[in-house]
């Protein structure tokens, strides 16, 4: 039976992708070299993905409008933020990365404004983004004992990968209610792993396969499993039964899971930074998703009266 609750796509993809960045993390304080990460996980979830369409027959003919639309959304929402994300969590650790991730919701609602005909950006949804932002200073303010140069540059690396994101996902609501959410799977899950596979060439991310241990090998097939498929794929999902809004929160779990996530696999410290950075985004997401709630209730009290 299908679902048109949108709070279950939801769900899954927050799950899935609060797990991210500890698992990014794990890998990359094993010492594995992040462009060896970006090839091998992008395959392994291309892998899935596609695999998992043709077992079930429902693998898709490609055209060329819906893989032009596909391949813009796997630049803005797979690509480039894979690159950003993996480089900031060089730097920050997990918890704190995870964070800055959740404003991705916020930055989607911003961009629908431009994207997205017919949605606008509504002024009530401004103080939500003044907290997330908030949020994101908080985080860029160096811990006693880290150079604040290269923390200040992790945290903006990532704030700049959760703003591309943010870009891929007002295109894929664009484009998921003018395309089959397969074909747009297919072909942005192609254009992203020819990309990077390609842009690891000069970084000798091919050669730390001779050297990668069996711990690192299996998150990063976990990490294009499901972080990146199960999400990716909810989130389509969402998409095409939501607004764009409304489909934007599948961030909103992600920077508490994100945070639990690294304080509790990989040790990280609970500090008064991570607890007030987390609240301010935190708070900056419910008070945006306040005027959909608003029309919610007015739809509801509509229908009820005669």
């Amino acid at each position: 039976m299908v679902t048109h609750n949108p709070w279950i796509p939801i769900l899954i993809a927050s799950l899935a992708w609060g797990s991210a960045p500890a698992a990014n993390r794990a890998i990359l304080l094993n010492g594995v070299n992040p462009f060896t990460i970006f090839p091998l996980k992008q395959v392994g979830g291309a892998i899935v993905m596609i695999g998992a369409l043709a077992l079930a027959r429902r693998l898709p003919r490609l055209d060329f409008q819906s893989f032009k639309a596909g391949a813009v959304i796997g630049i803005y929402n797979m690509t480039i933020p894979t690159i950003l994300f993996t480089l900031g969590f060089q730097i920050i650790p997990a918890s704190i990365g995870a964070v800055i991730v959740g404003i991705i919701p916020l930055v989607t609602i911003l961009f629908t404004h431009w994207v997205v005909p017919g949605e606008r950006f509504r002024l009530g949804r401004l103080p939500g983004l003044f907290f997330a932002m908030l949020g994101v200073g908080i985080m860029g303010w160096a811990p006693v004992g880290e150079a604040s140069s290269r923390w200040v540059y992790g945290v903006a690396i990532t704030t700049l990968g959760a703003a591309f994101a943010g870009l891929g996902g007002a295109y894929t609501r664009r484009y998921a209610v003018r395309h089959p959410n397969r074909q747009l799977i297919v072909s942005q899950f192609i254009t992203s792993t020819v990309l990077l596979s390609v842009i690891s060439i000069p970084f000798d991310g091919y050669a730390g396969y001779l050297t990668i241990d069996a711990t690192s090998l299996w998150l990063i097939v976990y990490l294009g499993a499901v972080p990146t498929v199960v999400s990716f794929a909810a989130f389509m999902w969402a998409s095409r039964i939501a607004t764009a809004a409304r489909a934007a929160l599948t961030g909103y779990l992600v920077p508490v899971f994100g945070a639990i996530g690294g304080v509790v696999l990989l040790s990280e410290p609970v500090t008064l930074q991570l607890m007030v950075g987390l609240a301010a985004v935190a708070i900056g997401i419910v008070v945006s998703d306040r005027p959909d709630r608003q029309d919610d209730r007015r739809r509801a009290a509509g229908q009820k009266s005669p």
